[in-house]
Parts: C-alpha cells; sequence; structure tokens
C-alpha cells in the first residue's frame, strides 16, 4: 500500500500530513513505535468530518483512507483488509484501474 500512496497525487491535511511519515517509517523504516490510539482517533476524526467511511470517488478522501489503515499496527488487521480486497477498492474508487492493480499485485 505505501509503494500506492507514494505514486498517487494528492493533497491532504494535518493531521495526514504528519502521520503518514511516521507510519510509513514503521512499517518500512526505522521507526520502532508510534501512539496508535492517538494517530487512529485523529485520522479517525478527520474522515469522520470530512464525509465519513462510505465509498466515494474522491481522491484525497480514498488516500486519507489507505493512510487510516497504516496506523493498525497489526499484522491481522492489516492482512484481513487485504483479504477482503479493501486496498484495492480504494484505489479503484481512487481512479486506478484492476488490470493495473492486479498486474502490480503479480510482480
Amino acid at each position: 500500500m505505501i509503494g500506492w500512496i507514494d505514486r498517487l497525487e494528492f493533497s491532504l491535511p494535518e493531521p495526514f500530513v504528519s502521520a503518514y511519515p511516521t507510519l510509513k517509517n514503521y512499517w518500512i523504516g526505522d521507526e520502532r513505535d508510534f501512539d496508535e490510539d492517538s494517530v487512529k482517533e485523529s485520522l479517525w476524526n478527520w474522515v469522520d468530518k470530512n464525509g465519513g467511511p462510505g465509498s466515494t470517488n474522491e481522491k484525497d478522501m480514498n488516500v486519507a483512507r489507505m493512510i487510516l489503515c497504516l496506523a493498525y499496527k497489526s499484522y491481522e488487521d492489516i492482512d484481513e483488509l487485504k483479504d477482503m480486497g479493501f486496498f484495492d477498492d480504494l484505489l479503484v474508487n481512487y481512479g486506478i484501474s484492476r488490470d493495473e492493480i492486479n498486474r502490480a499485485n503479480c510482480e
């Protein structure tokens, strides 16, 4: 998911601007920990105030939800989201074709 987020164009406000580098570093860098509850709360508050959890084609909201997924430390939660196709659905809602997603998933 991080690879996709890094390739997408978006413009998000705080708390996403500061949260994304922390979350990215937690998953693939040197960040050893973050306050999961605090980060999730601030990101969810923004999502709830800006359209809520319903499906949307609004690109920034889809990226916000992708970043929010990274705030869950549990590999089980992340794997469950992947298995349900949640990330793929967000990418499709963003405007990425299923063919492109499937090609990238096979690489």
